[in-house]
């Protein structure tokens, strides 16, 4: 991946989403303020979540790109996890005040006002975020950004919210039935708080070094074929994701009477083709160079 090229992208999608996020901030509130909807409160509530989180994520996306330096020898990467299990702990948050909220306006009993207003608002807003979430998470899974990428899906969350807002007002205002407008506002932040869980699980995982089993498989393949070919073993492969850049290390076995030259070079070009295999042409990828009459230990 090329980080001068993948930077300026991803800058840009994060200042997009961050404009587009302060300007559905402002719709759905004033929705919510002209219909006094559960639903539409639960879609406002769910927006000032996303606009602190997208900040977040606006300003990680500048300290992840920034190289390794004298106190962060591995690079700044893992703030991406910090920043998407910042926002999924805020969308938590979210759905429960969006629940409390609803069951306080079941017991003081729902209003509803301008009905008709609200639902264009909230129906424009919601085509809009679909839009730019879609666009974010298709920005982050090409450009392998774990930050974008959990944005897009924060936004995408909200779309969804959006989406069930309108119905749910829709369906209360047709009806007359307007307990539904709260009671739909109880499923959506239900749902939201469904979403906020996984990116919470995705940050953890990251955080605590979880392997890929995908680019696992890919490396051991790679290295059984060059092995093969250069007649030599490995072991102890182990692969860990920081952010979005991939770190690998194994024991390379070579034949005892070697020179450490070649069996030098070979191991700079196991590190190649180990990167390429995976996808990660900057993949962080170190050797251990051992006699084959060293003990393999565990594989």
């Amino acid at each position: 991946m090329n980080t001068s090229k993948t930077y300026p992208e991803l800058r840009r999608a994060t200042s997009i989403s961050l404009g587009a996020g302060v300007l559905m901030l402002a719709a759905k509130w004033w929705a919510y303020l002209i219909t006094g909807s559960s639903v539409i409160f639960s879609d406002a509530a769910e927006s000032v979540v996303h606009i602190i989180a997208v900040w977040f994520a606006w300003y990680a996306l500048r300290v992840a790109m920034q190289p390794p330096d004298d106190d962060h020898h591995y690079g700044h990467q893992k703030i991406a996890l910090i920043s998407a299990g910042t926002e999924g702990a805020l969308i938590c948050i979210a759905a429960i005040v969006i629940v409390v909220s609803a069951v306080q306006r079941i017991v003081e009993g729902p209003k509803l006002e301008q009905v008709d207003v609200g639902l264009a608002i909230t129906a424009v807003a919601g085509g809009i975020n679909a839009v730019l979430g879609f666009y974010l998470v298709r920005v982050g899974k090409r450009k392998r950004s774990v930050l974008v990428e959990a944005n897009g899906k924060h936004v995408l969350t909200d779309a969804w919210t959006s989406a069930g807002a309108v119905i749910g007002l829709l369906l209360a205002w047709s009806t007359n039935i307007l307990i539904l407008d709260p009671i739909l506002a109880i499923v959506f932040g239900a749902n939201i708080l469904r979403e906020g869980g996984k990116l919470l699980r995705i940050a953890a995982m990251g955080l605590m070094d979880r392997t890929d089993p995908d680019l696992e498989a890919k490396a051991h393949a790679a290295l059984q074929e060059f092995g093969a070919q250069h007649n030599i073993r490995y072991h102890r492969l182990r692969l860990r994701m920081s952010g979005s850049l991939p770190h690998l290390d194994f024991h390379l076995q070579f034949p005892d009477d070697m020179p450490i030259q070649r069996a030098h070079a070979l191991a700079t070009q196991a590190e190649h083709v180990v990167a390429t295999a995976i996808g990660y042409e900057n993949a962080d990828v170190i050797t251990h160079l051992e006699p084959l009459t060293h003990p393999a230990g565990h594989v």
